[in-house]
């Protein structure tokens, strides 16, 4: 599909997210998602096993071109960025889409978390209270996240409560005793990328 021209990503920097997800029987899983961005590349790294990458999407903006590698059957798919990335998702510096007021209640509690002060709220929905810790950022570092990873499957919509609040920039998330979201590092402003080893990876064309 046509597409307009390409903004630049309104975040630079990195930052990692926990999910915990808990299940009636006390088993609880966790999930790692890891972002890196510059003004025009990005690279999301989703791990089930801290440390060990299960899906790596990574996109340049400037070099149309993209890259999707996933640890089961250690491919590799390379194909022009619009397979990938969703560019009208991304945003222009200092341009953070408007979302709707959220009521929620300051209870006073504040905290660091990955070495940002936080303040604690509480949501009240559908009849449950959700806790959560947001930081006074801009721009947001989660606002180009629907455009780096498809978010609307599996656990992976959780994420989306990290953007959701627009300028409020989520850094914990409770639902009790189901689900709890946390960052767990950030930094902004440049950094290295990660180093991402597919040499055991086959490399397969998008058709």
């Amino acid at each position: 599909m046509v597409r307009g021209p390409v903004p630049h990503n309104s975040f630079i920097g990195s930052y990692t997210a926990r999910l915990s997800i808990r299940t009636p029987d006390g088993i609880t899983q966790q999930l790692y998602l890891s972002a890196w961005q510059d003004s025009t590349r990005g690279i999301m790294q989703l791990e089930l096993v801290r440390g060990i990458p299960h899906t790596t999407w990574f996109a340049d903006s400037d070099a149309n071109v993209a890259v999707v590698a996933n640890a089961i059957g250690r491919s590799a798919q390379v194909s022009e960025l619009k397979q990938v990335l969703l560019v009208d998702r991304l945003r222009e510096p200092d341009a953070l889409e408007e979302f709707q007021e959220i009521p929620m209640e300051p209870t006073g509690e504040r905290a660091h978390i990955a070495g940002e002060e936080c303040t604690r709220y509480d949501l009240v929905e559908a009849g449950n209270t959700l806790q959560l810790w947001t930081a006074e950022i801009s721009p947001s570092p989660f606002a180009d996240g629907p455009a780096w990873i498809p978010m609307n499957e599996g656990p992976l919509q959780a994420f989306r409560l990290l953007f959701k609040f627009g300028d409020r920039a989520v850094f914990k998330f409770v639902m009790e005793p189901l689900l709890e979201l946390e960052i767990v590092a950030y930094h902004a402003g440049p950094v290295a990328p990660p180093v991402i080893d597919l040499s055991s990876y086959t490399v397969i064309a998008y058709p």
